[in-house]
């Protein structure tokens, strides 16, 4: 995450980088930003400090309606689950008023179909959540619009053996330890 906002060299017209990236802290840390968070970013949602208001209660009834409205099945236990998922990473571009929400995965190598299936899974997970952003969006007339960017990283598939160098050495010379990651 810190490396796409460190190469996010992109400005705006002000000469500011373009995106945001408040979750990617520096390249050790990194903060899980919730749906209350996001909101807040978008001036959706106001967080207030405990026993100061009814927002939250409020953001609630907002999430029941919305699924009402859109007929998606939902029940109210689930409330507390849908507000405590986290995206990987956020990006926001405040000029257009985006926000894209950003999944990380590792290549696996389990099935022919696993990236379809990892991709549809991701996109599913948070397919309510971008709805209820664009939903309160277009409600507030604020003119934010969410959407998802899933990355896939890491090999697929075997390494080739018949190369001829292998960590810098002439095959066969190499350790024993780096054979037996390509082999």
């Amino acid at each position: 995450m810190f490396s796409i906002r460190k190469s996010s060299t992109e400005l705006n017209e002000a000469s500011e980088p373009r995106w945001h990236f408040p979750s990617a802290l520096s390249p050790e840390a990194h903060a899980e930003w919730g749906l209350y968070n996001i909101l807040e970013y978008m001036g959706l949602h106001e967080i207030l400090p405990p026993g100061a208001g009814q927002n939250r209660n409020e953001l609630r009834k907002g999430i029941e309606e919305y699924h009402i409205a859109y007929a998606i099945d939902f029940e109210d236990t689930d409330i507390d689950t849908f507000i405590a998922r986290r995206p990987d990473g956020l990006a926001f571009d405040k000029g257009k008023k985006l926000c894209v929400f950003m999944e990380y995965t590792r290549a696996m190598d389990t099935n022919e179909d696993w990236a379809e299936k990892k991709v549809q899974e991701k996109n599913y997970r948070y397919s309510s959540h971008l709805g209820l952003v664009n939903h309160l969006s277009h409600r507030e007339k604020s003119g934010w619009k969410a959407s998802q960017t899933n990355f896939t990283s890491g090999v697929r598939g075997s390494l080739h053996t018949n190369l001829p160098y292998v960590t810098g050495v002439t095959r066969g010379k190499e350790p024993k330890h780096a054979r037996s990651h390509t082999e």
